[in-house]
């Protein structure tokens, strides 16, 4: 059976007060989705595997800080955040060559729409891969905000609150993302290809 928020939430509440064995659940309700969004913070896959643990462990050691009622999903996500800026400082300050084997863009976050016909598996696939390769390319703070609100659905003032800025810094921040990713797709001939199928480009953002 699904768990909603509240479901999780309170699961977080119980972990928190140091019910150890409710753990289980919480990550079987949590990971799917903030493995999703390490996916997309992390520069491969092998880091979002690191980035996802060093996120739970981060979680486990300040349970005690969560206030109850907040969206733990929410706060796991700027835990995540905040431990990608780490790993960014740490490699700024001790740089090393990246492979490409596990990049992201292998990861098929969009599902071809035609079930098993291959072309637009194939489809799928490229333009994914275009699109990973165009957030890798934005600014950390651009790429943040629009995976939460364009990919993870959060209103601009909850974006606002998981990243610690204003709901005007995240719009701004999302559209000029938004627009950048219009561009690769268009210049990448998409529109020829009906690239709404596999994409909805043109879902406008939710600011309130």
């Amino acid at each position: 059976m699904d768990s909603g928020p509240g479901d999780i939430d309170a699961l977080m509440e119980r972990y928190a007060r140091g019910e150890d064995h409710v753990f289980g659940c919480l990550y079987k309700f949590l990971a799917p989705r903030l493995f999703r969004f390490c996916l997309r913070l992390a520069p491969c896959r092998s880091d979002a595997d690191d980035l996802l643990q060093d996120t739970f462990l981060r979680m486990h050691r300040a349970r005690a800080t969560y206030l109850p009622g907040a969206s733990v999903l929410h706060w796991a996500f700027a835990i995540a955040r905040s431990a990608m800026l780490d790993r960014l400082r740490y490699r700024r300050r001790r740089p090393e060559v990246l492979g490409v084997e596990d990049d992201v863009a292998l990861d098929h976050t969009l599902q071809a729409p035609d079930g098993d016909r291959p072309e637009s598996a194939a489809l799928a696939h490229d333009l994914s891969s275009l699109i990973t390769r165009e957030l890798g390319k934005m600014s950390e703070k651009s790429r943040a905000a629009y995976v939460l609100m364009r990919e993870e659905g959060l209103r601009a003032r909850e974006a606002a609150a998981v990243l610690g800025t204003t709901e005007e810094a995240v719009k701004q921040r999302a559209h000029r993302a938004y627009e950048q990713l219009r561009r690769a797709v268009d210049s990448a001939g998409w529109e020829d290809y009906g690239h709404e199928r596999f994409w909805d480009i043109d879902r406008p953002l939710r600011v309130g």
